[in-house]
């Protein structure tokens, strides 16, 4: 099974949160490498960045977790995914049309969907209640571990 971990689900597997073991249970249970887009890297490096800004963490702690994260890529834990960001964008908009009005989307979150989507993940993880929601009402089999 491929799982798509929306950048707060992963972020999880690389800091420890109150979610980590849930995320990694799942990871582990799924068996398969996990997509890991550009928007991925630009994500999650600035969430790890924005810890040093917080204060939540040092540099040298941002740079080890960075290398850990291309350590996975190397060793086929983290698999690249080829994204047509045009086509991502365009099916992001269509669910922005769909259901920012009800549901109250980001932009970001409904562009994680329409990823997901084109790359054919069997299932969404993702902490957002109404990311969830909108990958539900998008078709896909969700997980939501907050």
């Amino acid at each position: 099974m491929t799982l798509w971990l929306d950048t707060s689900a992963l972020v999880s597997l690389y800091v420890p949160e109150a979610r980590s073991e849930r995320v990694a249970r799942l990871v582990r249970r799924a068996g398969d490498p996990i997509p890991f887009s550009q928007l991925h890297e630009l994500e999650l490096a600035n969430a790890l960045r924005l810890r040093v800004f917080r204060c939540a963490a040092s540099r040298r702690q941002v740079d080890a977790t960075l290398a850990r994260v291309m350590d996975d890529l190397d060793a086929g834990i983290l698999r690249r995914a080829a994204v047509d960001w045009p086509l991502a964008l365009a099916r992001a908009i269509e669910l922005a049309e769909r259901h920012t009005a009800r549901l109250g989307c980001r932009s970001l979150d409904l562009l994680h969907v329409s990823a997901a989507m084109l790359s054919a993940s069997d299932r969404f993880v993702t902490a957002d209640r109404r990311q969830s929601t909108a990958a539900r009402r998008a078709g896909l089999v969700t997980t939501r571990v907050a």
